[in-house]
């Protein structure tokens, strides 16, 4: 694994993490549908500056473009809502564990069958095990 790949992700970790938090926060104060905005309205400020220094491309459909790679921004929405929702009920520990368990369990299913035009890698005994240590990391975090 690259250190700057490894890097990344896991500042994107931090970043769930403190979003769900500050999310949660808002959300107690100004309501959730509120927060949500603001949140989705610093993303999309955040988007416009990426694209445009970028260098824009002309379109956003381009032809022969499955439906299912528009589905991002859906999937966004559910991890800010359910994040800022569950957040004060749960605990962040938990609640975060149980993210990752989500996306371990997903990620495990699109690489083996190759969803979304994913490399297909076969879920082995390894990734099994390593799905496992994450399930076992949720039971224990949730005592």
């Amino acid at each position: 694994m690259k250190f700057w790949f490894a890097l990344a992700a896991f500042a994107a970790g931090v970043a769930t993490t403190v979003q769900a938090a500050a999310n949660a926060g808002l959300a107690g104060r100004a309501g959730l549908g509120a927060a949500l905005i603001v949140n989705t309205s610093i993303v999309l400020a955040g988007a416009f500056v990426f694209f445009f220094a970028s260098g824009a491309r002309a379109t956003f459909f381009p032809a022969g473009t499955p439906w299912y790679l528009y589905v991002g921004g859906l999937c966004g929405f559910v991890v800010i809502l359910a994040a800022a929702f569950v957040l004060p009920r749960i605990g962040a520990g938990t609640a975060v564990a149980l993210m990752v368990l989500g996306q371990g369990a997903a990620a495990l299913a699109m690489d083996h069958f190759g969803l979304m035009g994913l490399a297909r890698e076969p879920v082995s005994l390894a990734r099994v095990g390593g799905f496992a240590l994450i399930v076992a990391g949720v039971v224990l975090l949730r005592r």
